[in-house]
């Protein structure tokens, strides 16, 4: 008989060795705490839920609540992530996502990451691609074009064959930098122009720039200093998240938030937009430029063969036209599912995914993996 529960402390272990069978990137046991009981958005909801068989967990999904504004309104929402069966949990991967999908309290619950495989499944269990073809829309700013074409070669070839994804698996390639990003970003960046979390001034912009945000639109994430610095406090990968200001005559204008990341052994680093958002009473072509210059400055001197963003089509070519040289890209499968709860069709509606409300902070790989043994 198989159980299902919310997931405890004590089960880390076990979705451990689930991650372990499958190619998701490796998390050290406080970096799997840190993910999925340290987010101060939780609000005493499950973090996840675990399938048992024999007292071993042979399931998982992770479920992390994020707070929204809808229609001036607080609401929960949850991202689902770590969606794993191992070959012992066979038949229990859709109770499990049911499980989360309809748990009460929940405005949505959506997945803004998920790869090909699992856009399939999320829309067997009624999940669906409300974003249509503006959700597909990425944008790519070339950093280092010569490695970052090669990456992009031994992936499309690793993708069609297996012996290839193996031996290119094998180890690591192309170098990355030892320091971390918030190091760099400290040595070629002035300091106004990265937002210091424990700085109080700055802590009060971000607060300010949140509510004016949520303020002007129907649906928004709720962003907080708290927040940003839980993003931030990566154990497996201290310094790695940087948080970009645009600012204004007393306010933020702009504020980007990048990682970086690694994305498998085969391809070189990249530096990934993570959230991007414009002050409602900012000039969003001069803004963005602004952030996307410190963006690509910081992205060469890290190393990074590109500049990505995903859920580019909230921006219009108006919008961008001062970021300079960028590639156009399009994802062949919809990167974003989402269950709307009764009632909730105007959030559907209204919400533009920027990357802030997924699990990318914790979910982009390591740059290198540090997996012992």
């Amino acid at each position: 008989m198989t159980e299902i529960r919310p997931i405890q402390p004590e089960d880390i272990p076990g979705l451990m060795g689930l991650v372990a069978r499958v190619d998701f990137p490796y998390r050290s046991h406080t970096g799997w705490h840190w993910a999925l009981f340290e987010n101060p958005q939780q609000a005493g909801f499950p973090a996840g839920f675990v399938a048992v068989r024999d007292k071993k967990v042979v399931g998982v999904v992770g479920f992390q609540v994020r707070d929204f504004i809808h229609q001036g309104t607080p609401v929960h929402c949850a991202t689902g992530h770590t969606f794993i069966t191992g070959p012992e949990g066979r038949g229990c991967g859709g109770a499990l996502a049911l499980t989360a999908i309809n748990h009460p309290g929940m405005a949505a619950v959506y997945s803004i990451n998920n790869n090909a495989r699992s856009a399939g499944l999320y829309k067997k269990i009624g999940m669906r691609a409300w974003l249509g073809a503006g959700g597909r829309r990425r944008m790519e700013w070339p950093i280092r074009p010569a490695a970052m074409w090669t990456g992009i070669g031994f992936s499309r070839l690793a993708r069609h064959h297996d012996k290839l994804y193996d031996l290119l698996s094998a180890r690591e390639r192309f170098r990355t930098r030892a320091a971390t990003l918030a190091d760099i970003a400290a040595d070629v960046l002035p300091a106004e122009e990265v937002l210091g979390l424990e700085n109080p001034a700055d802590a009060d912009l971000i607060d300010q720039f949140g509510k004016a945000v949520c303020d002007a639109r129907t649906t928004a994430p709720v962003r907080t200093p708290a927040f940003y610095a839980y993003q931030a406090s990566d154990p497996d990968a201290p310094g790695r998240t940087v948080l970009l200001a645009a600012r204004g005559e007393g306010k933020l204008a702009g504020l980007m938030q990048v990682i970086l990341t690694k994305p498998n052994a085969f391809e070189p680093a990249e530096l990934e937009i993570t959230d991007l958002e414009v002050h409602p009473a900012a000039a969003r072509a001069e803004t963005l430029a602004d952030l996307v210059g410190k963006a690509c400055k910081l992205a060469k001197t890290a190393g990074a063969a590109r500049l990505r963003l995903l859920y580019a089509g909230r921006f219009s070519s108006d919008d961008l036209k001062k970021t300079g040289f960028r590639l156009a890209r399009q994802y062949g499968y919809d990167p974003a599912h989402a269950s709307f709860a009764p009632g909730m069709e105007g959030f559907a509606g209204k919400w533009q995914p920027t990357g802030f409300e997924g699990d990318f902070h914790f979910a982009l790989r390591v740059a290198p993996q540090t997996k012992p043994g």
